[in-house]
């Protein structure tokens, strides 16, 4: 009895939620507006919480503070050795067994939810991911809190959106909220944060997605802002550009930015593939790399936590450009040991640490000749190395520009952003986010909706009788079929049925007026080849990708490779036909299946308060067929199908029998009302049973 209290308390609390929504009339948009403003109070308490946990943990590793280099240099050199080795043996077992999903950086699995899992993520990765980064973080691993904050709000938002049975688009569009809530707290930046959602975890700008995102993103904000400030989380001093001769100067260092992006994405997946490589328990494998990762940290403190200390320094033009640029190669090889080997963190605060000591570095280098502040250099590589990592360089300058609060510096930030993300996407064109998808051979081009077209085959749409004439067929029979017919153009094929070409109205309109050509030029004459064709097994990802590759209005539609039978015409008309029909199935009707053992029943989730149900029928109902049952009459269910035993004891499905009695093996597919279904389920158990 008590088993089942709270599933009845959660049943009761959502109805309670869509009663509401439905006395008040909401609209879709309306619905997810209110939706995400309590995902950016979760997403703002999420990022406090987050930051809380790091200052706690930093306290027991090595003393509170925000100066983290004062605090080691305080220390015996071996506790700041010791500090990466403890975390680990804390971490790796804790990832390891709670959720390995909290692994490493984390947007990379957000991402995956959402095109790939229908925005459906784990509840236990929130809670397993803000502890295991907190420890990384405060024990000394090389990692940022911006990507744990973002799976982490991804994550809430994700279980919530279950909870309330959404469906699969919604959940997409949560996830989004929870991601830019994240963002924008963390950061103090509501418009970087919706547009990082948006950019890069999404990809739509959509409205219905739009305006969510950033009632999620304000509300996280102001929630932050309460409780930690309105200043900026890198007070700057004032920049301005000397001469503007001098951005020849941030075109040099976009150039740079995205040549160590490169490395910095490149080395950081090669890092983790060779930790996995190692015949190592996994558990422990954290440990191997905080070993070398606290002896660095003991000759190079900046590297310790997520290193803001450092960046404001590189800022303010405090540190000598050599060091910098020693910086730039230790930093790299901090973070490949902690997120290769299995700690837990984000890859914003590496890739601003990396862009800034560059940056600075470079602008340290060319003083002499160019007068600029090296500290805006480094401010600008900031932004550069963020974009060209990321593959978000709207994203990188919202960034910056609301971390720093400067503008002056606006137009060679946004300048080396571009450049940067130019030559690294020449280089490379996976992000540090979708390098993990290139690498398992998925592609996120087309992601969820591939999998809706490979679903589908050309023999399945295509129309089977094409309008096609004989290549021996003359002018005369080709301009009345014109004529006569609706048809802009006809196949040619030859005696027997082979694919020769393709005539269409305006390859004949020229021999309109000429006379006594009627009898003497034939179709073969007449016809061109067809350039691009497909054949009945090919999936419609693979038909859509050729008919990208002409301006016609269909494809023909050949038996299979090295036999050119024509079997049928392809129109593009009926290829997005199928498209929208299927996307729409998913997005709008949004099924999701939901196995409970319990109870031994599956349920497909409607939207909403609407079932389709498979479920074992009650007692009351074995002996009885459905006519005598009654159910639309009696609940307003509708029964859609049966599923029996046959004498093999294998299973199988058939239309409803009225008249056929029910066994007690049977199992019915219903549809109708979560309230109407669970009252069927009440009061059959309460009729009599068969023998009573």
């Amino acid at each position: 009895m008590d088993d089942r209290t709270t599933p009845r308390r959660r049943s009761l609390l959502r109805r309670m939620i869509y009663g509401v929504m439905d006395r008040f009339r909401l609209d879709e948009t309306t619905t997810m507006v209110i939706v995400a403003a309590v995902l950016g109070v979760m997403g703002g308490y999420g990022a406090i919480l987050f930051r809380w946990l790091v200052q706690f943990f930093q306290g027991f590793a090595i003393g509170q503070g925000e100066h983290v280099v004062e605090l080691l240099a305080s220390q015996p050199w071996w506790r700041t050795a010791l500090m990466p080795v403890v975390g680990a043996l804390i971490v790796g077992p804790l990832v390891h067994f709670g959720a390995r999903e909290a692994k490493g950086h984390g947007v990379p699995e957000v991402i995956n939810a959402v095109v790939f899992k229908d925005g459906v993520i784990r509840p236990v990765v929130a809670a397993v991911k803000i502890v295991a980064s907190a420890l990384s973080i405060a024990f000394g691993g090389s990692v940022g809190r911006e990507g744990p904050i973002i799976q982490i709000g991804a994550a809430m938002s994700s279980t919530l959106g279950q909870w309330l049975h959404f469906s699969p688009q919604r959940l997409r569009t949560m996830i989004g909220c929870g991601a830019a809530a994240g963002i924008a707290a963390t950061f103090n930046a509501p418009i970087a944060g919706a547009i990082f959602a948006l950019e890069i975890i999404l990809r739509d700008f959509a409205i219905v997605t739009f305006s969510p995102i950033i009632v999620a993103s304000v509300v996280a904000t102001a929630v932050s802002r309460h409780y930690l400030g309105d200043s900026p989380a890198f007070p700057v001093p004032g920049f301005s550009i000397g001469n503007w001769l001098e951005l020849p100067a941030f075109v040099v260092l976009g150039v740079l930015v995205g040549l160590v992006s490169v490395v910095y994405v490149r080395t950081l997946y090669w890092s983790e593939g060779w930790f996995e490589k190692l015949r190592f328990p996994d558990a422990l494998k954290p440990m191997l790399g905080a070993v070398p990762l606290g002896l660095l940290a003991v000759f190079y403190p900046q590297i310790y936590g997520i290193g803001y200390d450092s960046m404001v320094r590189a800022l303010s033009g405090d540190m000598v450009w050599t060091m910098m640029a020693v910086l730039v190669v230790v930093k790299l090889v901090a973070v490949n040991l902690t997120l290769g080997s299995g700690f837990s963190g984000g890859i914003f605060a590496p890739a601003l640490f990396l862009g800034g000591m560059l940056g600075g570095a470079f602008g340290g280098a060319i003083h002499p000749w160019v007068p600029s502040d090296p500290g805006g250099f480094a401010m600008v590589g900031m932004a550069a190395m963020v974009a060209a990592s990321t593959r978000g360089p709207i994203t990188a300058i919202l960034i910056l520009f609301e971390m720093t609060g400067e503008y002056a510096i606006i137009l060679p930030l946004m300048l080396a952003c571009i450049v940067a993300t130019l030559v690294a996407q020449g280089m490379m064109k996976d992000s540090i986010f979708t390098l993990k998808f290139s690498l398992e051979g998925r592609s996120l081009d087309y992601g969820r909706e591939s999998a809706i077209l490979k679903s589908w085959h050309a023999q399945d749409v295509m129309e089977v009788n094409p309008p096609t004439v004989q290549v021996t067929d003359d002018l005369d029979r080709i301009l009345d079929l014109f004529l006569t017919g609706r048809e802009h153009a006809y196949y040619v094929v030859d005696g027997e049925g082979r694919l020769a070409g393709r005539i269409s109205i305006h390859d004949i309109k020229d021999l309109l007026n000429e006379q006594g050509l009627g009898k003497v030029v034939i179709a073969d004459d007449l016809c061109h080849p067809v350039e691009h064709h497909c054949y009945r097994q090919d999936d419609l990802e693979e038909v859509l990708l050729m008919l990208t590759r002409t301006d016609e209005a269909d494809l023909p539609v050949l038996h299979r490779p090295g036999h050119p039978t024509l079997v049928g015409v392809l129109h593009r008309k009926a290829l997005f036909e199928v498209y929208n029909r299927e996307v729409l199935h998913k997005d709008i009707v949004g099924l999701k299946i939901r196995h409970q053992d319990n109870d031994m029943h599956d349920s497909i989730e409607l939207p909403e308060l609407y079932r389709v149900q498979l479920f074992t029928p009650p007692v009351s109902f074995v002996g009885k067929s459905l006519r005598e049952l009654e159910l639309r009459q009696r609940w307003n269910m509708t029964v859609l199908a049966t599923k029996r035993k046959g004498w093999s004891g294998a299973s199988y499905n058939e239309l409803p029998d009225p008249d056929r009695r029910i066994s007690p093996v049977d199992r019915l597919l219903v549809v109708g009302h979560v309230d109407d279904f669970e009252r069927m389920l009440v009061e059959a158990q309460e009729e009599p049973q068969p023998g009573e």
